[in-house]
């Protein structure tokens, strides 16, 4: 009898490993994105801005990549 892994429970199995990365490493390989730059009047973040933040650091997302820096040019966009 051959079992056979469905490719959602294989792909939930790998995201689940953790990962290491240049000295690095994280207990998964679920990476949240930036996402909170509108949330931020004039630049800087408030508690609103942390407590996003703490509540998927909490749910378990291995890597969050917090807001950049913003840059004052033209080609950069609005925010």
């Amino acid at each position: 009898m051959t079992v056979t892994t469905s490719p959602a429970s294989r792909a939930a199995e790998l995201l689940s490993r953790p990962v290491a990365l240049n000295g690095l490493t994280v207990p998964n390989r679920i990476v949240m994105a930036p996402m909170t730059r509108m949330f931020s009047p004039g630049g800087v973040p408030g508690e609103d801005v942390r407590s996003y933040y703490a509540r998927r650091a909490a749910a378990g997302v291995g890597l969050i990549v917090t807001e950049g820096t913003y840059v004052g040019h033209e080609s950069a966009g609005q925010s």
